[in-house]
């Protein structure tokens, strides 16, 4: 079972803005206190006007070795300690080690961890070093697809449990009225948060190639992206192309309402609940064929899964010119998106718990 009247710690440097990550941390905390356990938050970074949280916040402005002492101070009373992003899984090894802390430690892992596939300096050499010694002391790691328990076990040699991530219900209970009204059969879409190294210029090639093969064909973006002044500069004149600012969840959803299709170009992620999201609204995904997005996604049946850029393009064609197998796919994508729900997370959340018993 979820634990019920405990002290529990949750631990990210940055609450500041609401990529999935951190809202899951949001919505872990907030399922946990409403389960009758004392939760806060410790963070270096916290905006309330974006997180105006009934939680208690724990702010520290000095992001120092001994503002990490401190927090490990005050969190030594806790029944579990929680940690999200480096440097935190630090610093509830210092509560344990140096203040004798007894509480559970949980480290939910929401992203491949990159500085283990990358060139190093001493800094990040020193920091794999500690991780491998330190790890031994958590009670529990948590993951949110096979793919990352499968790369968790290659790199600290340590199990580690599933825990996915729960569709927020405006979109799990969303039905598909609007989407018969607004429904645009040649609009793409695509939003996130999308670095150069996530393979966004695929979305661009994307429209430069179909827009004069699909008629009214219309691409709305948005995103977080150093080159977005660049794309729009390029697209000043192309009035099928909608660039958004920053959407909240109701946003997101009207303008799925008018999509056929999310284009999910990257190659590298864990694991992004923007393409749940996007089922969830009856929208079906063409997506790399990457180890998590095989979880997600069924090949032909709720979305496609390809193998290279041409075939992308190829796939996003087929799926806006075929009306009955974009029906047939949206089926197929709605019941994979409905089974992230707040039962199946509890579920597993509470396998986790009675595992560190």
């Amino acid at each position: 079972m979820v634990p019920t009247n405990k002290q529990i710690a949750v631990l990210h440097p940055f609450i500041n803005n609401k990529w999935w990550a951190v809202n899951m941390m949001i919505y872990l905390s907030t399922f946990l206190s409403k389960n009758n356990n004392n939760v806060s938050l410790y963070t270096f970074s916290y905006d309330r006007l974006i997180f105006p949280l009934d939680l208690e916040v724990v702010f520290f402005k000095n992001f120092k070795l001994v503002s990490f002492f401190k927090i490990a101070y005050q969190i030594r009373n806790c029944d579990y300690i929680i940690i999200w992003n480096s440097p935190m899984q630090f610093v509830w090894v210092f509560s344990k080690i140096f203040f004798a802390s007894k509480a559970k430690l949980i480290w939910w892992h929401h992203h491949y961890p990159w500085y283990y596939s990358q060139n190093a300096n001493v800094f990040v050499l020193l920091k794999r070093l500690l991780e491998k010694i330190f790890i031994k002391k958590i009670d529990s790691v948590i993951v949110n697809s096979k793919y990352l328990q499968s790369s968790i076990k290659d790199i600290y040699e340590i199990d580690s449990k599933i825990l996915y991530p729960v569709l927020d219900n405006q979109f799990l209970s969303y039905n598909n009225e609007n989407k018969n009204t607004n429904f645009n059969p040649n609009t793409l879409f695509t939003y996130g948060r999308w670095w150069e190294w996530k393979n966004i210029d695929l979305i661009f090639n994307v429209y430069d190639n179909l827009k004069n093969k699909s008629r009214d064909l219309v691409l709305i973006v948005w995103w977080e992206w150093e080159k977005l002044n660049y794309y729009k500069d390029k697209y000043k004149n192309e009035k099928s192309i909608k660039f958004l600012w920053m959407v909240d969840k109701t946003q997101i959803i009207e303008n799925l309402e008018k999509s056929s299709l999310f284009l999910f170009p990257s190659k590298i992620d864990s694991f992004w609940l923007v393409i749940l999201e996007s089922m969830s609204i009856w929208v079906p995904v063409v997506s790399f064929n990457i180890a998590w997005a095989k979880e997600i996604i069924k090949n032909w049946i709720s979305g496609y899964l390809v193998d290279s850029d041409d075939e992308f393009i190829e796939k996003t064609y087929k799926v806006l010119n075929n009306s009955e197998l974009r029906q047939n796919l949206s089926i197929e994508a709605v019941k994979t998106a409905k089974t992230f729900s707040e039962d199946t997370f509890y579920k597993n959340l509470s396998d986790i718990f009675n595992s560190m018993k």
